[in-house]
């Protein structure tokens, strides 16, 4: 099996040269970093496990974290037509943009690192958000990469009332910021995590213990704080028009969007992480200090700060929406949706704790993220296809019900709301899960135009054993929820049964229960 770190780092290297090679700044793919990716690349055998990549984090993926992100502020500077960067270029100025504040966020991130390894132990393998940050940045340039970069070509802030047009290093640089800083709040919610637990724990010899971790804000930090929340909750809209030169210019005027207010203040009130990490970015770096946001009637942005507010505003969202249910997806090209995406198929290398005690039991593959575009008939679709192999029948069950809970996320996430009309993708995940001989098959269909379902197919060698394993048993442990029921069918497609409540408040089994188990079943996710 081909190390699936070497395979990502291969690809990105191949095929960005062809899609950025007009670039005229530093970015995140210039020479210098696909000089230092290929240095790690070849320092990955193509035959090494998933952990592997872990002997590299302190000498080469730590500073190489820093340098990405001050690329990407550059080239995000550089872009910037309010700023003197290209205008001193063409007059022969050695004029270059800084990214002010990378220091300080870089000293956060050594502090996160500590923090990481307090609070897993000494074990460098364990659920290590340092490569896993880096491996979601890989993954989402690989799919931008791809085909010639058709899907970075799609890519956009998409708002119905506004263009904006955004350069492929632009993409790039907002994508950089997006996937390397989205975890920076994760040891603050953890930490709070910690706290509780140790109260409980000290409560059991000590009456009402005093034990705190007040990670609420007051004062100017709550107004700092809030003014980033209105911020990132807010778009720009039509104002009125001034005349330069004989030219007439649109100006703008920000707009508070409340649905995006509240939804974002609950997940900040449920210390969420994703929403953490972007009050860290903007206090510490000067390239999100230096946002231009007002909602006065009188503060107006020319075409350029309405471009420059939404590229950072999407920066913010994207990070913050991540661990937000409450906002839903309606473009398979947004830069919201990439991070879901790609965050949550970097999984390989990141252990639970049971394993850093015994063997590890299960096999992954990430066998592919298809973004698939039809532009004739403005249609996208993502197909994420994976792969387990395992040993014991219990790890079966985890699967299951583990994709069964990521599913009830998608359904929330892409559910039908206010302008779900204009969601023109569906979204497909796919999951075989090996073991022994039995193959289980799972599909979870998310379609633009009808309801979702979890459809699963289970392929053995028959016997009277096998058929017992996976009865009523099986799916109560799967945490199926019966009021909404498990429906079989036999090898024609023809219902036979289900798995249900009844109005005396049993669970039904289907009479014919040997007639499905070579067949299909559905997990219904919504009444």
């Amino acid at each position: 099996m081909v190390n699936k770190d070497r395979q990502m780092l291969n690809k990105c290297i191949k095929d960005s040269a062809t899609v950025f090679q007009n670039a005229k700044c530093e970015h995140p793919l210039d020479e210098e970093i696909i000089a230092k990716l290929r240095s790690l690349n070849n320092k990955i055998d193509k035959d090494s496990d998933d952990f592997y990549i872990f002997r590299f984090r302190q000498d080469i993926i730590d500073p190489l974290w820093k340098t990405l992100i001050e690329k990407a502020i550059k080239c995000l500077r550089y872009c910037d037509e309010r700023e003197p960067f290209k205008e001193a270029e063409e007059k022969g100025e050695k004029k270059v943009p800084k990214a002010y504040g990378i220091d300080e966020l870089k000293e956060y991130y050594d502090k996160y690192v500590e923090f990481e390894r307090l609070l897993y132990g000494s074990n460098r393998y364990y659920r290590d958000h340092v490569i896993h940050v880096f491996r979601t940045w890989l993954s989402g340039i690989v799919l931008m990469v791809k085909n010639n970069g058709a899907y970075l070509s799609k890519l956009t802030i998409n708002e119905k009332d506004s263009e904006v047009v955004l350069s492929n290093e632009e993409k790039l640089s907002m994508w950089t910021m997006i996937a390397l800083t989205h975890d920076l709040g994760y040891p603050l919610q953890k930490a709070k995590n910690i706290i509780d637990t140790t109260r409980s724990m000290v409560a059991t010899f000590i009456s009402n213990p005093d034990i705190s971790m007040d990670l609420s804000f007051h004062g100017v930090q709550n107004y700092m704080n809030d003014f980033i929340v209105r911020l990132m909750s807010s778009k720009m809209v039509k104002y009125q028009k001034e005349k330069v030169d004989d030219e007439e210019i649109q100006l703008y005027a920000a707009r508070m969007q409340p649905k995006y207010y509240f939804k974002f203040q609950k997940s900040l009130e449920n210390n969420s992480h994703g929403i953490l990490s972007t009050l860290i970015i903007y206090k510490l770096l000067t390239y999100f200090l230096e946002s231009d946001y007002s909602i006065n009637e009188d503060y107006v942005f020319y075409p350029e700060d309405q471009r420059q507010f939404y590229i950072r505003r999407e920066i913010l969202r994207a990070i913050a929406s991540h661990t937000c249910n409450d906002i839903y997806q309606l473009y398979m090209t947004s830069f919201s949706f990439l991070l879901r995406i790609c965050d949550d198929t970097q999984e390989w290398g990141r252990k639970n704790i049971s394993e850093l005690y015994v063997g590890q039991s299960q096999e992954y593959v990430l066998k592919d993220i298809d973004l698939y575009i039809e532009d004739a008939k403005n249609f996208f679709r993502c197909t994420i296809a994976e792969e387990f192999t395992v040993s014991e029948k219990q790890d079966v069950v985890t699967l299951i019900n583990r994709l069964r809970e990521q599913s009830l996320g998608y359904v929330t996430i892409f559910r039908d709301g206010q302008d779900t009309g204009s969601r023109n993708f569906s979204f497909i995940r796919k999951l075989l899960i090996k073991y022994g001989e039995i193959q289980i098959n799972l599909t979870l269909n998310i379609m633009k135009d009808s309801a979702s379902e979890l459809i699963g197919d289970i392929e053995y060698t028959s016997d009277d054993n096998t058929k017992k394993e996976f009865g009523l048993d099986f799916f109560r442990k799967i945490n199926v929820d019966f009021q909404k029921g498990v429906r079989f069918f036999d090898r024609e497609e023809k219902a036979c049964g289900e798995m249900k409540i009844n109005k005396n408040g049993n669970v039904t089994e289907p009479k014919n229960h040997s007639d499905w188990l070579n067949g299909k079943f559905v997990i219904f996710l919504s009444k």
